[in-house]
């Protein structure tokens, strides 16, 4: 009797170990400072759903919206150390990481979605998927902030002459840097948490940024004016932590990259589809949003002819390689 006893103990014992995956539960916690309800927190409860859905709830998703894990750089630490298994990050923020993600900030960079889209998927997907990894970092699609324009608080900037003697809060990147420099603006680094007290307290008078991004950062409240000068295109990325990665079998890999950079369309016409809707609302939170005509642009765009030739070299990393291949591709992806 004890014989058989222990031999169905052993069978059952066997059959679990080899069966072991079908029970072992994955949480996956993923960090991002888009608020619930934007349409990057929403494209992340898309994924949530269907990966919990197709993994039969073996693989469980805890999303942590609107900066309750820190500032984007301090996701991205989080992420890479594995104490976070993924994120969805600006591209801004990940090239403190990734270094060539900064050729991508040149400022006019891009004529337009299209081009940029093209340049992103079918020519440069590859080489970041490897920059990624080699980072601790695992891509899965890119998504976005959109174009960044320039909003401020006591005086419209329509031109940049405008700009002269106006603190402008910008982000911490040679290409930035270099850019808000040939527009002849002393800019001052700011991380994203303190922009907001920054206005209010007079810090800063100004910054540049998104329509959706300045909604979703609450920063319109500190402003008067809104100009569309769309300098530079910001682009952003879902990502694992290797780390992670690393510990999963194939079934699961599988399962987590889903669709993979298929997924870009969708996030990017959530973003686009209401950048309408968003300047409609700045204009409601009593902000006067400035269209520049293409003369008022033009030195804002002959500031930026310089910031290439400054700023490549000196990224370093494979920034040359990508610059270059940028160029070879929006020749073949057109305007």
């Amino acid at each position: 009797m004890f014989l058989k006893q222990l031999k169905y103990l052993v069978c059952v014992s066997l059959t679990l170990t080899i069966s072991g995956g079908l029970f072992a539960q994955t949480t996956v916690k993923l960090a991002t400072v888009a608020p619930e309800g934007s349409p990057w927190a929403n494209e992340l409860a898309k994924i949530k759903k269907k990966i919990e859905s197709e993994s039969q709830g073996q693989i469980k998703f805890k999303i942590y919206p609107g900066g309750q894990m820190g500032g984007e750089n301090e996701i991205l630490q989080q992420v890479i150390r594995g104490k976070l298994q993924g994120a969805g990050l600006t591209a801004g923020a990940l090239a403190n990481t990734v270094k060539e993600l900064n050729v991508l900030e040149i400022p006019y960079l891009f004529s337009s979605y299209a081009q940029a889209d093209c340049v992103l998927d079918d020519h440069l997907q590859e080489d970041f998927r490897k920059l990624f990894e080699a980072k601790g970092l695992i891509f899965v699609t890119w998504a976005e902030n959109g174009y960044r324009s320039i909003g401020t608080k006591s005086a419209p900037v329509k031109t940049p002459d405008d700009l002269k003697g106006v603190k402008i809060r910008i982000q911490e990147s040679p290409v930035h840097i270099a850019y808000w420099k040939q527009l002849g603006v002393s800019g001052i680094p700011i991380a994203i948490p303190e922009v907001l007290p920054s206005l209010q307290t007079g810090v800063v008078e100004g910054f540049d940024n998104t329509p959706l991004f300045t909604l979703a950062a609450e920063w319109q409240t500190a402003i008067k004016y809104f100009t569309l000068t769309r300098h530079i295109y910001q682009p952003a990325a879902i990502l694992y932590s290797k780390k992670f990665w690393d510990t999963l079998n194939d079934e699961q890999k599988k399962t987590l990259m889903g669709e993979g950079n298929k997924l870009a369309p969708g996030a990017r016409q959530a973003v686009r589809s209401i950048e309408k809707n968003m300047i409609s609302t700045l204009k409601k939170a009593d902000v006067v949003v400035y269209e520049p005509s293409n003369a008022d642009l033009a030195g804002f765009k002959a500031a930026a002819n310089a910031v290439a030739g400054q700023v490549v070299g000196k990224i370093g990393g494979q920034s040359k390689q990508i610059y270059d291949k940028i160029l070879k591709a929006k020749a073949a992806c057109g305007g």
